[in-house]
C-alpha cells in the first residue's frame, strides 16, 4: 500500500522524469526532423531551364509523345484565309550528356488534312490563287540533333537538304493560373534550301501544366498541354509567287506519357499511310541511330 508521503514522492519522481524526457526531445538536433522537400524555384535560371525542359521534354532520359492539331491560315491583303490544317504526332527520344547538353531523335508524322473533314489531302485548291497543286511535304524520316546545355538546338547541315540557321529565346516559367505553370518557347529560324533560296521559320508555344508536378525535382517527366503558333514564309509548293504574306498555324495539342495516348484520330491515319510505324514506331524511331 503506498502511503500518502510515498505518493507524494512517487509524483515529484514522474514530473521529474517528464521533464527530463520533454528536455531531451528539445535538445535534439533539428536534422531529426523531416526535412522540408526543395522546390524548384522558376525565379532561379537553372531552375528555370529544367522547368522548360520538363515541359518540352523530360529531364532524365526516355520517350517522349507529343501532337499538334490546327488550322494553316494564309495572311494577306488584310485577312486570315483558312488554306488546310496539320494532324501531327511525334515521337521522340532523349538522351542526357555529361555536359548538360542531350541528344534527341524525333520522327514527325504531320498528315496536311482538309479544315473541315479532316481527310488527309494529296491535292489542294490555293483559296488565295484559285490553283489546283499538289500538296507537298515529305515522309516521316527520322532525324537526330543536339541540344545543349542552354537548350539551342544544333541542326547538322546535311548535303543536298535545307540548311537551318536557328535560335532560341531562353524560356521565362510564369504562372499560367492558379495550380498552373508555363513557358513560351519562342525560335527563329533562317531556312537555306538547296537552290540558295532562302525562307523563315518563327514559332511561338505555350506549354504549361500543374505546378505541383513541375516544380517537383523528383518529377522527371509531365503531361503538358500545348497552344503552337508558327509564322513561316509560303512554302514552295503552294506556288505563291511573289505575292506578299506569310502562312500561320493556330494549333493546340500536348505532350503525352504512352504511344497509345496520342489522338485516335492520327492513329487511324498512321495505321493506314505508315502501318509498319504503327505496328512498330519505336524501330522506326531508332532508324536514326
Amino acid at each position: 500500500m503506498i502511503e500518502q508521503n510515498d505518493a507524494a514522492k512517487l509524483n515529484r519522481r514522474t514530473a521529474l522524469g517528464l521533464g527530463a524526457t520533454a528536455l531531451a526531445a528539445a535538445s535534439l538536433p533539428a536534422a531529426a526532423a523531416t526535412p522540408k522537400k526543395r522546390l524548384l524555384d522558376p525565379a532561379n535560371a537553372a531552375d528555370a531551364s529544367l522547368i522548360y525542359r520538363k515541359l518540352r521534354y523530360r529531364t532524365d532520359d526516355g520517350l517522349v509523345f507529343s501532337w499538334i492539331k490546327g488550322p494553316y491560315m494564309a495572311a494577306t491583303g488584310g485577312d486570315l484565309i483558312p488554306v488546310y490544317a496539320i494532324n501531327l504526332g511525334s515521337i521522340q527520344r532523349i538522351t542526357h550528356n555529361a555536359d548538360g547538353s542531350f541528344e534527341l531523335i524525333d520522327l514527325e508524322i504531320s498528315f496536311r488534312v482538309d479544315i473541315d473533314t479532316g481527310r488527309r489531302l494529296t491535292d489542294l485548291r490555293n483559296p488565295i490563287t484559285g490553283e489546283t497543286v499538289k500538296v507537298g511535304g515529305r515522309g516521316p524520316i527520322p532525324t537526330r540533333v543536339r541540344v545543349s546545355a542552354t537548350n539551342e538546338i544544333d541542326i547538322p547541315d546535311v548535303p543536298g537538304t535545307p540548311r537551318f540557321e536557328h535560335v532560341h529565346t531562353p524560356a521565362v516559367p510564369f504562372t499560367l493560373r492558379t495550380g498552373e505553370i508555363a513557358v513560351r518557347d519562342r525560335s527563329h529560324a533562317r531556312v537555306t534550301a538547296p537552290d540558295g533560296s532562302v525562307s523563315y521559320l518563327n514559332e511561338v508555344s505555350t506549354l504549361s501544366a500543374p505546378s505541383a508536378l513541375v516544380l517537383d525535382p523528383a518529377v522527371t517527366n509531365v503531361d503538358t498541354r500545348v497552344q503552337s503558333n508558327d509564322v513561316r514564309s509560303w512554302p514552295e509548293w503552294l506556288r505563291m509567287g511573289d505575292r506578299p504574306g506569310t502562312l500561320n498555324l493556330f494549333g493546340n495539342g500536348g505532350k503525352v506519357k504512352r504511344f497509345e495516348d496520342l489522338p485516335a484520330d492520327w492513329h487511324a491515319m498512321l495505321e493506314t499511310y505508315y502501318p509498319q510505324i504503327a505496328k512498330d514506331p519505336i524501330a522506326a524511331l531508332d532508324k536514326a541511330g
